[in-house]
C-alpha cells in the first residue's frame, strides 16, 4: 500500500531548497518523492500500510539528510498540547 505523507519548501523553493528535497529523496530508496508546486508543496509517497508509519519514516530522512531548514511537514501531525513543556519535579 503507498501512503502520501505532504511536505513543504520553506524558502520558496530556493536552489538550496531544491538541494534539500533532492537529498530527502536520496534518504528514501523506493520512495516517490513529487515535483513542488509553485507554493512549495510536493508529496512524498512511501510504500508502507499506515500514516504513521509513513510519517516517521520521513521524519526520519528529514534527520538523516540534514534538511529540516528546508522542509517541513504541510500538516502539523496530531500531537495535542506538543508546544507545552513536560511536567518534571524541581531539582
Amino acid at each position: 500500500m503507498t501512503t502520501t505523507v505532504n511536505m513543504l519548501l520553506l524558502h520558496g523553493g530556493t536552489a538550496r531548497d531544491l538541494e534539500a528535497r533532492e537529498g530527502l529523496a536520496a534518504a528514501l530508496p523506493g520512495a516517490t518523492v513529487g515535483e513542488p508546486d509553485e507554493v512549495g508543496t510536493f508529496e512524498v509517497a512511501v510504500d508502507v500500510d499506515d500514516q504513521e508509519t509513513a510519517l516517521d519514516q520521513v521524519w526520519n530522512a528529514i534527520a538523516a539528510s540534514g534538511t529540516d531548514d528546508h522542509i517541513v511537514f504541510l500538516e502539523h501531525p496530531d500531537l495535542p498540547e506538543h508546544w507545552r513543556r513536560r511536567s518534571r519535579a524541581s531539582s
